[in-house]
């Protein structure tokens, strides 16, 4: 368990007092709340072209096929990625683009 997790929950009222449901919705609250603020927190908007990427891999292209299609160095896609991953605080394709499709960007 994430430490903050846990000192966020033992300051409002320990384990042993509430029960195995309220518990785990705290807990479930907590995390959409850290969700919403890592959404909210990145901030940074992504260019038309990372738009463009995003989308593609939405619709399950390699960068080498994103590469052809737009006419790019594959190399070139995988340094948008690294700033889509970046920007929408994504580890994987699948993250980026569920997060870009949740905040509209595509």
């Amino acid at each position: 368990m994430d430490s903050n997790l846990g000192l966020a929950l033992s300051a409002k009222s320990s384990p042993a007092s509430l029960s195995a449901a309220s518990y785990e919705s705290e807990i479930a609250l907590v995390n959409n709340a850290k969700e919403a603020e890592e959404l909210q927190h990145s901030g940074a908007p992504l260019s038309a072209r990372e738009r463009m990427i995003v989308l593609l891999m939405g619709h399950g292209l390699t960068n080498k096929m994103i590469a052809r299609k737009l006419g790019i160095a594959p190399d070139t896609v995988k340094t948008h990625a690294k700033s889509i991953f970046w920007k929408l605080t994504a580890q994987t394709r699948a993250q980026a683009v569920y997060r870009a499709s949740e905040l509209g960007l595509i």
